[in-house]
């Protein structure tokens, strides 16, 4: 009996050492290293041309646009031109009917000539008076009298003779001449049409001087006018011939703001050759003005400045490295992500006033500026003008989100932080690609590639994005609040 007993006490203590050992290898196992699953979407660092561009649209004028009107009124009796006539100057395009200025200018010629026989006799009592006057045979008031008859007869020729005049330049006005040489692009009238000039100048005709040269007055955004210059090269389409690009260059950028809906804009006037006549006036470019070119640039796509990699696929340089290894290492910055501390009015569910605002964006890094930025935009839907209503929104509108913007958007080259693709080993010894971050100096871009001035080498391999599984996707996301309210707080 005894050794039964102890017999089956130590099977118990064996299966209890077997399910032991096997719950801690369990453990174990699920506390082993793993290697981190991404697949990164790569591209190589290369040179090419980088065109920094400035939209805008505008109309299509001719350089020199006369229109022609009239000075008197009348019907039209004849017209001698027609639309896309080419005219000189002093041709006769059209005639008025002539006979009530004719009528006009018999009348006043006959009012001149009555009053130049009052004149006469005027003269002829005036020289009577004065020798009557000599010989003491009239008084003097009665000599004065005469004098100042002679004096208003003379005045009242030279009245006639003006109206007489402004008579005759009434009846030559009655024919109209082109003012200058060109094309009739416009005609408003027809015979037997009356015209009338007794309020404003009636509009006839429409000449352009020179088709072959024009310009497109182009509606330029404060946001961007301040990189448009004189001469700089300008290419534009016009709807009429979709694959043809026009080219043209920047002759006058006008200081005279215009406003429309609260949106202010530059008049910016572009010279255009049109030596084949195939721009007609009034037709609508949609102009780029060229503000910077880099012909042999190294450039890289504008996602690989975007790309943020979860934690932990990051590498970090070793502690023990030494200011040769950062160099070349590029040393992790405290906020990876890139991401802006939360600001102190989020945590006192308050509004920040203006030298907050500027404050907070100075203390921040170029990158930090530019997530602060973004998430703002998301914040307030990209509205212009939009202000917050949250605890710790900006409350100010336009003037706040100009304090932002221009905290944000430093002056010639702006740094910021990408990431490389390097092979590394795994805790488990397994070969995998981690993100390398490099600090790069960037200057100019063209919405899709950006050009890179220190930092990048032609032939590096930067990280676009990453192919993630479901269950990583979560990590790529960031959980950090935006420093102007509650996390995923939208605007309305």
């Amino acid at each position: 009996m005894a050794g039964t007993k102890k017999s089956g006490w130590w099977k118990w203590f064996l299966i209890l050492v077997v399910v032991g050992g096997a719950g801690a290898g369990a453990v174990a196992y699920a506390k082993r290293p793993k290697d981190t699953a991404l697949d990164f979407r790569t591209t190589s660092v290369a040179r090419g041309e980088i065109i920094q561009t400035v939209t805008a649209n505008g109309g299509l004028t001719p350089v020199v646009d006369v229109e022609v009107g009239s000075q008197v009124s009348g019907i039209i009796k004849k017209i001698f031109v027609d639309f896309n006539s080419k005219v000189t100057n002093g041709q006769v395009i059209a005639l008025i009917d002539p006979e009530t200025l004719e009528a006009n200018v018999m009348q006043a010629d006959a009012e001149l000539a009555n009053t130049r026989a009052s004149l006469e006799l005027a003269q002829v009592n005036a020289r009577r008076s004065e020798e009557l006057y000599k010989n003491r045979l009239i008084s003097q008031s009665d000599n004065d009298n005469a004098m100042a008859a002679l004096h208003q007869a003379e005045a009242m020729v030279k009245i006639r003779e003006a109206s007489l005049k402004k008579a005759k330049t009434d009846l030559e006005r009655t024919t109209i001449y082109a003012p200058i040489d060109g094309v009739e692009i416009s005609r408003n009238i027809e015979v037997g049409q009356t015209v009338a000039a007794s309020f404003n100048t009636p509009k006839l005709f429409q000449i352009a001087n020179d088709l072959s040269k024009m310009e497109i007055e182009a509606m330029v955004s404060e946001a961007d006018v301040g990189g448009v210059e004189e001469k700089q090269p300008v290419t534009f389409l016009v709807d009429a011939f979709p694959t043809r690009q026009f080219r043209g260059s920047v002759k006058q950028v006008r200081y005279a703001p215009t406003t429309n809906q609260n949106v202010v804009t530059y008049t910016t006037v572009v010279e255009v050759n049109n030596d084949d006549l195939r721009l007609r006036p009034g037709m609508t470019a949609n102009a780029s003005i060229i503000t910077a070119q880099r012909r042999d640039a190294l450039k890289i796509p504008n996602a690989a400045m975007r790309f943020r990699p979860p934690e932990n696929s990051i590498l970090k340089p070793p502690p023990e490295s030494g200011s040769t290894n950062r160099a070349t290492k590029a040393a992790v910055p405290a906020d990876t992500s890139g991401e802006p501390p939360p600001p102190p009015w989020v945590a006192e569910g308050r509004r920040p006033n203006r030298d907050e605002m500027q404050k907070y964006f100075e203390s921040l890094t170029p990158e930090q500026r530019e997530a602060a930025r973004r998430q703002f935009r998301e914040r307030t839907g990209g509205g212009r003008g939009s202000g917050g209503d949250g605890p710790g929104g900006l409350g100010g509108g336009r003037g706040s989100r100009g304090v932002a913007e221009a905290a944000s958007r430093p002056e010639g080259p702006v740094t910021r932080t990408v990431y490389l693709l390097e092979k590394t080993r795994s805790p488990t010894g397994k070969e995998i690609a981690m993100a390398k971050p490099v600090t790069v100096k960037f200057g100019i871009t063209d919405g899709t590639y950006t050009e890179v001035i220190e930092g990048l080498k032609e032939g590096d391999v930067v990280i676009t994005g990453a192919n993630t599984p479901a269950a990583t996707t979560a990590s790529l996301q960031p959980q950090q609040s935006s420093p102007f309210g509650r996390p995923g707080f939208r605007g309305r």
